[in-house]
């Protein structure tokens, strides 16, 4: 008894030794504050976290590995996206916005809902504008890459639907969107990603190189426990693929993006926004043996240039405080 009275005083003065004026004060924190909490104390993380980010010093030992996460064994409480903004959207994909309003009406920004991402195609340039999905560990697992390159059945009529085909020989790779490696819980989604429809023509050096690098940088990031929500596509034009069918009387021209670009919304473990990722690539061999971060750019640079409006769901104080940011590369 005596013993236990000396250590509630002991953490007291720790406690306020530490930056905190009393623990009484922190009116919103669990009552074991006031003498040694553990992880049984608590029935998520979330509780667990705010008394780790109360007292920094972590005098109850709640960070056993020292990464900066309380209790990582304690289920996770996601943050309500509503929170966040104006989120009323079924589609996951699109949680955080349309960036172009993509529609059913506008076969030039014509939107295409699949069960892994979201498209807003372009029947005039025969690519999609812009591909959007959500990429968490739920979309990862150890499915094979299915390389069942094909023509999209559900694009309208009077529409040209790009053939597999229409590569060949082009010099350009038939680069994904939305990335197969980002699909490998369910065979079926990652079928979904050899949609010709999401498909943009990608030089070698950009599709291989460090288009794939930060494919690979943001799996690695949702190994780390974030959430992503990614929009890419193609920016300008630096040239057409003519494509010449013998059923058909006329050719088809597919445009070859003079740049690639991305936009990344990152979510830390609780569903809190953390981050933006922004960058802009040019689509040709000059990007051989170059990293992705040496073309970072912002979100409102490259809103600027695209014309589009990224993550526009979130309150606007947040878009504000997000998007004029450069990523820096831990």
């Amino acid at each position: 008894m005596i013993f236990r009275i000396f250590f509630k005083s002991l953490l007291v003065l720790i406690l306020l030794l530490t930056g905190c004026s009393t623990v009484t004060e922190k009116s919103d924190l669990p009552p074991c504050t006031q003498s040694d909490c553990t992880c049984s104390d608590f029935t998520t993380q979330n509780e667990a976290q705010k008394v780790l980010e109360a007292f920094p010093n972590d005098p109850y030992k709640l960070d056993r590995n020292g990464d900066g996460i309380a209790c990582e064994s304690l289920p996770i409480k996601r943050q309500n996206p509503a929170e966040h903004g104006n989120l009323n959207t079924a589609n996951s994909h699109i949680r955080y916005g349309n960036p172009s309003n993509a529609n059913a009406t506008d076969f030039n920004n014509y939107l295409l809902e699949k069960p892994g991402y979201v498209l807003s195609y372009n029947c005039k340039t025969g690519i999609a504008n812009w591909a959007s999905w959500q990429l968490n560990r739920s979309w990862l697992g150890n499915v094979d890459r299915s390389d069942n390159f094909r023509s999209d059945p559900d694009l309208p009529d009077n529409c040209y639907v790009a053939r597999p085909s229409d590569y060949t020989r082009s010099g350009y790779d038939k680069g994904h969107l939305t990335p197969s490696g980002d699909r490998t819980k369910r065979k079926s989604d990652n079928s979904s990603t050899f949609l010709m429809s999401n498909m943009i023509p990608q030089s070698p050096a950009n599709n291989r190189e460090v288009w794939r690098e930060l494919e690979e940088y943001s799996r690695y990031l949702v190994s780390k426990g974030k959430e992503l929500y990614i929009v890419a596509g193609g920016e300008g034009k630096e040239k057409l693929l003519l494509a010449t069918h013998k059923s058909e009387n006329k050719t088809n021209k597919i445009t070859v993006p003079k740049y690639t670009w991305k936009a990344i919304l990152v979510l830390d473990k609780l569903g809190r926004i953390e981050n933006t990722i922004a960058v802009r690539i040019p689509n040709s061999e000059k990007v051989a043996q170059k990293d992705w971060t040496d073309y970072i750019i912002s979100i409102d640079e490259l809103e600027k240039i695209t014309g589009y409006d990224f993550f526009n769901r979130l309150k606007p104080e947040i878009q504000r405080e997000i998007e004029s940011k450069i990523y820096q590369k831990p």
